[in-house]
């Protein structure tokens, strides 16, 4: 049965994302990651040459999903500040959906990895609150008076990243988006 290309790795990195879903789960070794797909290490490594780039597909993969959202609802949503409030609510709800990607976001399960994969993060939770900032400047008009974009921005995105890291904490039982409605209220969004 030929497979198509690309489709173990895809198998690999969705494998090790439901293996991050388990709350509190130590370090995922790739002998750990071999054994859940029933392959050999040496089979896991003719995929990807090292753990640290398994990880760096996985954040490469939570950038294109994010981003996959965002574009949908920019293409949805006029300019304003709906379309700032839908963006943050599809962040809340991409942990929901996606739980073992949430403990990369927060950067729990990086922790013992190779520390260059936490610069990647860091590049990516930036991209994300440039992307927060574009749509602020676009809604500024509908903001509160005095409101400025790139602050909001970096709040928003702040607090994304703490019912983010909440909902990791918990072990997935304080979901990210319940209430989130009446605190963006609170920043006039």
């Amino acid at each position: 049965m030929n497979r198509q290309p690309g489709a173990r790795k895809t198998q690999i990195l969705e494998t090790l994302a439901s293996m991050l879903e388990q709350p509190h789960s130590a370090r995922i070794t790739t002998a750990a990651l071999a054994k859940e797909l029933n392959l050999s290490e040496a089979a896991l490594y003719r995929h990807f040459p090292c753990k640290a780039a398994i990880f760096k597909d996985l954040i490469h993969l939570i950038e294109t999903l994010i981003f996959e959202d965002s574009h949908h609802i920019n293409g949805t949503e006029p300019k304003g500040r709906r379309q700032l409030g839908k963006q943050v609510h599809a962040l809340l709800l991409f942990a929901e959906r996606h739980r073992g990607l949430t403990r990369v976001l927060t950067g729990d399960a990086l922790a013992t990895e190779d520390w260059q994969l936490q610069a990647q993060l860091d590049h990516l939770i930036a991209d994300i609150e440039a992307m927060l900032r574009q749509s602020a400047l676009e809604a500024a008009h509908e903001l509160p008076p005095g409101s400025d974009a790139g602050i909001m921005a970096s709040l928003l995105m702040h607090w994304v990243l703490g019912r983010w890291l909440r909902y990791v904490q918990t072990s997935w039982r304080v979901p990210p988006a319940e209430g989130y409605a009446r605190e963006l209220a609170l920043l006039g969004l």
